[in-house]
């Protein structure tokens, strides 16, 4: 099955250059996976009251190839691409509506069980083989992050708007939180390529976080802790406007 939908770039999803900022383009790619997954019948809210489960996001990979301006159409697709016993992989395309590819991603989910916390398999929480779909995304695989060498630049307090309907903090807050690591100036002179995250655990309101940095020649690596203990790990790929 593809989940399909035609949208547009509203003036929500723009950032100070108006084009679709990387926090709706990350809000697009979760919401259509979410979106996908209740057209099977196998989203969040059935695996929690049906299996006692919870699908979470292990990983997300966002490439960008010309962001969309405000008040352009375009078109969402997104399927799962690949599976193994405990994962999927839902692969999501944003196209103009001429057909060329705007944004492309890659989604990894995993199904934990809410009794003992342990992976579960996906057809224990309702996926079945004829759900997916043989296409997938060319050069989407996640990669490894650096280790060590990272500075510490931030430390943020999460608070109750950042918390979803499971109390712990939405996956995008995350984004917000590196992405405000940046200062204007940045922003305005600079194009991202990529972002991809790894989410290891969770956070709950009014807990401490700590940001880290370490920046490579292509890329800055991001690592946020709690306790010394990692959360989430991002990848940010950039490059500087020519104009």
């Amino acid at each position: 099955m593809i989940y399909t939908k035609n949208t547009y770039v509203s003036g929500s999803m723009c950032d100070s250059s108006l084009k679709l900022s990387i926090l709706a383009a990350d809000e697009i790619v979760e919401n259509s996976v979410t979106e996908l997954m209740g057209d099977l019948g196998i989203d969040g809210i059935v695996a929690k009251e049906k299996y006692n489960a919870m699908w979470l996001l292990a990983k997300n990979n966002i490439c960008f190839l010309r962001r969309p301006s405000w008040r352009e159409e375009f078109v969402i697709k997104c399927y799962i691409s690949k599976y193994s016993a405990v994962r999927l992989n839902i692969d999501t395309t944003v196209q103009s509506l001429s057909g060329e590819l705007l944004v492309k991603a890659r989604t990894e989910l995993a199904a934990i069980d809410l009794e003992t916390g342990r992976i579960r398999k996906a057809e224990t929480v309702g996926f079945r083989e004829e759900m997916a779909h043989p296409a997938e995304n060319e050069g989407m695989d996640f990669s490894r992050f650096p280790q060590t060498d990272y500075d510490d630049i931030e430390t943020v307090t999460i608070r109750s708007t950042s918390i979803d309907y499971c109390f712990h903090t939405n996956n995008i807050e995350y984004v917000r939180f590196v992405l405000n690591t940046y200062d204007m100036e940045f922003l305005k002179t600079h194009e991202p390529l990529q972002i991809e995250i790894h989410y290891a655990s969770q956070s709950f309101e009014g807990e401490k976080i700590d940001i880290s940095k370490l920046s490579s020649d292509s890329s800055d690596y991001f690592s946020i802790r709690r306790d010394g203990n990692e959360i989430t790990s991002f990848k940010f790929a950039w490059t500087e406007k020519t104009s």
